[in-house]
């Protein structure tokens, strides 16, 4: 006999825009366990047929759309282009009517949640027993899922709300009453949507315990860390420059430079470092609630370069030593991991949700505090030869505990063991005790 094929038992909603949920579809693809991808606007054959005849893929707007794509069959994505086109005309109109434009985001969100109702239904009938879905992004699509009998499983990838502006307010300390701030009514939509759930999926410890804060039941939260995908590790430098001690420290900081993500740290710190030569290249766009100094960005030892592709951005940091990264909420921050899978040694905080351990990685600082950023970094600039020893333990790593497979094996371990628990559950409830059976 030939050995059983695995059952199409999950359905994934990936919500609007690129995100990891296309790749936990292809994941799930690639064992054979996908039912069915939800997702927004997507490269569909149709679609990458006229990019190729139009010659479209050099407009910015389409080549971003055309790489939402995955190893995912055709056949199997359910494309909300309405519930996106709206979405997106609501960013647009933000500036000159916000108060318009948040209701039709508000609005965008929950016809998404309703598209996703059919192809959730379907994949029922068919056999799929799991309801994967972006917070957000669920509503009525979640309610028919569990009268269906499904598992359903919500993932959600930042500090809880309640949580996540209070962090930023406080500098990144949980300091203070435990109030819930004023949220929005898409921040609330987002925090039922993930109450209605089975289960809760988050993508790190960090991300978990402000959950636990908030008065959640640990039996209801899982967690995976996400991995690094092949074709970023395929583009990172097989050598790195051979740095020495009378070298200026190279410094390199990833994403947007926002509030949030520490960018008012690194701009305080660098003005304490007057006993160390650095470089620091900020790849990403600058924003403007970072209270951003022009004296700073005209100072010739930092360089902006905006928004980069993923195989320009391997390559500079294959070519930089320290990443710094000193966050003040995150929710597993992926530049962490691609400047660890690209030999660097990385200074951030625990709020970033990485798997950094302080000493062994790089140092994990204190969120908010200048002095210990620039502590690290003098650190890191004593023994430039240990700090290259130890970015290459990093990329190790990553290559062989942090891949985009190693996520796809424990995502596929989450959803069997759920399965599995519902059955015993069943069971149990379908039993008659044994004061009955007496």
């Amino acid at each position: 006999m030939g050995q059983e094929k695995p059952a199409r038992m999950v359905v994934i909603s990936n919500g609007f825009n690129k995100f990891h949920m296309a790749v936990a579809a292809a994941e799930a693809q690639r064992r054979g366990i996908l039912s069915s991808f939800i997702t927004g606007a997507y490269p569909t054959p149709g679609i990458r047929w006229v990019s190729r005849m139009m010659g479209l893929s050099r407009n910015q707007k389409f080549a971003r759309l055309i790489a939402r794509g995955e190893a995912i069959n055709d056949q199997s994505i359910e494309p909300a282009w309405c519930a996106e086109s709206l979405y997106n005309f609501a960013w647009t109109a933000r500036r000159i009517t916000p108060q318009f434009a948040k209701m039709l985001e508000v609005m965008s969100f929950r016809i998404y949640g309703r598209q996703a109702v059919r192809p959730v239904m379907e994949a029922a009938r068919d056999g799929a027993r799991i309801y994967h879905y972006r917070a957000g992004f669920g509503g009525d699509s979640v309610k028919v899922a569990a009268q269906l009998g499904m598992v359903t499983l919500c993932d959600y990838s930042i500090a809880h709300a309640a949580v996540l502006f209070r962090l930023i307010e406080n500098g990144g300390v949980l300091s203070g009453a435990a109030l819930t701030p004023q949220l929005s009514r898409l921040w609330l939509d987002i925090l039922a949507d993930t109450e209605q759930a089975d289960f809760v999926l988050v993508n790190s410890d960090f991300v978990k315990n402000t959950f636990l804060e908030q008065g959640w039941d640990a039996a209801r939260l899982e967690v995976i860390y996400l991995g690094v995908d092949d074709a970023f590790l395929e583009v990172v430098p097989t050598s790195r420059p051979n740095f020495v001690q009378t070298d200026p420290l190279r410094l390199m900081f990833a994403g947007g430079f926002e509030r949030r993500k520490g960018a008012e740290t690194v701009i305080a710190t660098l003005s304490l470092l007057h006993d160390v030569r650095w470089t620091l290249e900020i790849a990403g766009v600058l924003d403007a609630d970072a209270n951003i100094d022009q004296d700073f960005l005209k100072d010739p030892r930092i360089s902006v370069t905006g928004w980069l592709p993923r195989t320009e951005l391997a390559r500079r940091m294959a070519a930089a030593e320290v990443f710094v990264f000193p966050s003040l909420a995150e929710g597993s921050a992926r530049v962490v991991f691609e400047a660890l899978a690209a030999g660097m040694y990385v200074i951030t905080t625990p709020n970033a949700g990485s798997i950094v351990q302080d000493g062994v990685h790089g140092r994990l600082i204190a969120p908010g505090d200048p002095r210990g950023l620039a502590d690290a970094i003098r650190e890191a600039a004593k023994n430039r030869v240990e700090l290259a020893a130890i970015g290459l333990r990093n990329a190790e790593l990553v290559r062989s505990r942090y891949r985009q497979s190693d996520y796809g094996d424990a995502l596929a371990g989450l959803y069997s063991r759920l399965l599995a628990d519902r059955s015993n559950a069943q069971r149990c409830s379908a039993s008659p005790s044994t004061s009955a059976a007496i």
